[in-house]
C-alpha cells in the first residue's frame, strides 16, 4: 500500500473550531488587535504601582516592554487605601519572608497553615465585624468555594444582575436555582419572595459596590426583606473592604448591619495590601466551609509575607480612620469635577467612578491620550459591560494629593474637549 498516496489527516489545531464562545473570543482578540487597542490593554508596571508609576504600552510579542513608557499618576489602581508599598507593609512582609519563605507549600487542610495565617483570620474578623472568617488564594476563588459549598440544587438564589462575575461563576457550579434581579430593585427581590414557601431555602446575593457602575447595595431594604421571608443574605465585599464604611470596614459596617449578613466574602488584594480572598460569618458557617468548601482544601495557602502585610494594613487602617476620610474627600471633589464637564460618571458613589462614553473607539482614544499625558485608567468595554455601555473607569486611593486631582481633572477636560465628548446626552443617543 502506498502511504504517501493516502496521507493522514491533519490533526486540527485550531480550538476555537466547533465552539461558538471562543468563535467570539477569537473575534475580540482580532478586533483589539487590528485597532491597535491592546496597547493600552493589560500595560506593563515598571516597580511599585502606588500614585505614581512607570508605564509602558503593553508589548506585542516582537517588541520590548518597555515601548512607549510615560510616568503616570495612576487613577486605575485598586488601591484604595493608598497601602501597597506602605513602609510598615513591605517591612511586616519582609521579617515574614525571611522567617517562612516565601510559601508553606501545602493547603491549609493540611500542611499550609502558619500562625500569620490564623492570626490573620482573627484580624479580621474582629476588623469587619464577624465572629469568624477563612481566606483563599483569590477573591474569584472565595466566591466560587462559598457559593458552591452552602448552596445547592434545590435551592432559590436571587442574584442582582450586576454581581461579580466570580458569583456567577459558582452559583452555576453549584447547581441552585439561580433568579435574577434587575439591579437595585427591592421591588423585583420582593416579588420573587413572595412567590417562596417560607420554609424554602433561599438566597438574596449581592454586591456590596458595584465594580463597574460604583454605585452601593441597598443593603438595609435586602436585609429587610431577608427577614420578612426567611432568606440567607451573603455580600460580596470585594470593592468596599478598606474602601467603605468606618475604618474601611465595608458595606455591613457602613449600614451597621452585620448582625443582618450571613456571609461577607471580599477581596485581600483591593483596598487591602495583598492578594487572596475571604469569607466572613458565624463560627459555624466558617466550620461548613472550612471543611466543605473546594477552594480551600484544595489550593494552596497565601504565603506568608503576604499574610504578614496585610496584618499590618489591618492594623493601620484601625489607627489611622484619616485614610478613608481621605479616600472620599479625593472621590467626591473627582466626581464634582468630571461632573461638571458635563461628563457622565452614572450613579458612582464610590472611589469606583465610571466615565460613560459614547462609543467603543473613544474609550481607546481617551485612555491613549490621557497616557500620553501621563494619567492612568482603564478603558473598559464587553464583555465587563454591555457593548452599548463602554466606559473608562477610575479607581481613587487615599493616597492621592490636592494637585494630583487637579492634574487629573485639567487634563482629562483637555482631552474630552480635544474628543468633543463634553456634554453629550449619552442617554439620549441610546447608549
Amino acid at each position: 500500500m502506498d502511504v504517501l498516496a493516502n496521507p493522514p489527516a491533519v490533526k486540527n489545531r485550531d480550538l476555537a473550531v466547533g465552539s461558538a464562545r471562543l468563535q467570539e473570543v477569537q473575534k475580540a482578540v482580532h478586533y483589539y488587535v487590528d485597532n491597535h487597542h491592546c496597547d493600552v490593554i493589560g500595560r506593563v508596571f515598571h516597580g511599585i504601582p502606588g500614585r505614581e508609576a512607570s508605564v509602558s504600552l503593553s508589548p506585542t510579542r516582537r517588541e520590548a516592554a518597555s515601548r512607549g513608557r510615560r510616568e503616570v499618576l495612576h487613577f486605575g489602581s485598586y488601591n484604595y487605601s493608598g497601602l501597597n508599598g506602605h513602609p510598615r507593609v513591605m517591612a511586616a512582609a519582609e521579617a515574614a519572608l525571611k522567617r517562612y519563605g516565601t510559601t508553606v507549600s501545602g493547603v491549609r487542610l493540611l500542611n499550609g497553615t502558619c500562625e500569620l495565617h490564623l492570626e490573620l483570620e482573627r484580624a479580621l474578623a474582629e476588623f469587619l465585624g464577624f465572629e469568624d472568617c477563612i481566606t483563599y488564594s483569590s477573591g474569584y476563588a472565595a466566591n466560587l468555594s462559598v457559593l458552591s459549598a452552602l448552596c445547592g440544587e434545590g435551592d432559590v438564589v436571587l442574584s442582582d444582575m450586576l454581581n461579580h462575575q466570580s458569583i456567577i461563576d459558582g452559583l452555576k457550579l453549584s447547581g441552585a436555582d439561580v433568579r435574577t434581579f434587575r439591579h437595585k430593585s427591592l421591588r423585583s427581590i420582593e416579588s420573587a419572595l413572595k412567590k417562596l414557601p417560607r420554609e424554602q431555602r433561599k438566597f438574596i446575593i449581592t454586591d456590596g459596590v458595584f465594580s463597574m457602575d460604583g454605585d452601593v447595595a441597598d443593603l438595609p431594604g435586602i436585609v429587610a426583606l431577608a427577614e420578612e421571608h426567611n432568606a440567607f443574605v451573603l455580600v460580596d465585599d470585594a470593592h468596599a473592604t478598606a474602601a467603605m464604611g468606618p475604618n474601611g470596614r465595608g458595606t455591613p459596617a457602613h449600614f451597621a448591619l452585620q448582625h443582618g449578613v450571613d456571609v461577607l466574602t471580599g477581596s485581600l488584594s483591593k483596598g487591602l495590601p495583598g492578594i487572596g480572598g475571604f469569607a466572613a460569618g458565624s463560627k459555624a458557617t466558617v466550620d461548613l466551609l472550612r471543611f466543605g468548601s473546594n477552594g480551600y482544601i484544595f489550593s494552596a495557602s497565601l504565603p506568608p509575607p503576604v499574610a504578614a502585610g496585610l496584618l499590618e494594613g489591618i492594623r493601620i487602617l484601625q489607627e489611622q480612620p484619616e485614610l478613608q476620610q481621605r479616600l472620599h474627600h479625593n472621590e467626591n471633589v473627582l466626581r464634582a469635577g468630571i461632573r461638571a464637564m458635563g461628563l457622565d460618571c452614572m450613579n458612582s458613589e464610590s472611589p469606583i467612578i465610571p466615565v460613560l462614553m459614547p462609543a467603543y473607539e473613544k474609550t481607546f482614544e481617551l485612555t491613549r491620550l490621557l497616557h500620553e499625558e501621563g494619567i492612568y485608567v482603564n478603558p473598559v468595554g464587553y464583555p465587563a459591560v454591555s457593548k452599548n455601555r463602554t466606559r473608562l473607569r477610575i479607581n481613587v486611593s487615599a493616597n492621592l494629593t490636592p494637585a494630583d486631582l487637579d492634574r487629573f481633572l485639567d487634563t482629562l477636560e483637555r482631552c474630552s474637549r480635544k474628543l468633543g465628548l463634553q456634554g453629550l446626552d449619552l442617554a439620549r443617543t441610546g447608549t
